[in-house]
């Protein structure tokens, strides 16, 4: 079993990453970002949450640009066909 990790556009803040893993599990974004500062004001970890936080903003696919790639719904490609002859 994969875990695809995305970001996401709608929704985003920052980079859209809090908002991508809040729309994976299902979440309000609100839950992820609630749980994310609460992570770093409490937490011992603040400079390691910093780092994953700027990696996957750094690595993670906008999911509407993984689906436009998926799905064919991107910018559409004109044919090169040959000429017809008669």
């Amino acid at each position: 079993m994969s875990i695809e990790l995305y970001k996401v556009r709608q929704g985003k803040i920052v980079s859209g990453v809090l908002a991508g893993i809040a729309h994976k599990l299902g979440w309000e974004s609100w839950v992820t970002r609630a749980i994310f500062i609460a992570g770093l004001l409490l937490g011992k970890s603040f400079l390691l949450l910093i780092a994953l936080y700027i990696a996957a903003a750094y690595f993670l696919p906008y999911k509407e640009d993984r689906d436009a790639e998926r799905y064919g719904t991107g910018p559409r490609k004109i044919k090169e066909a040959e000429k017809i002859h008669k």
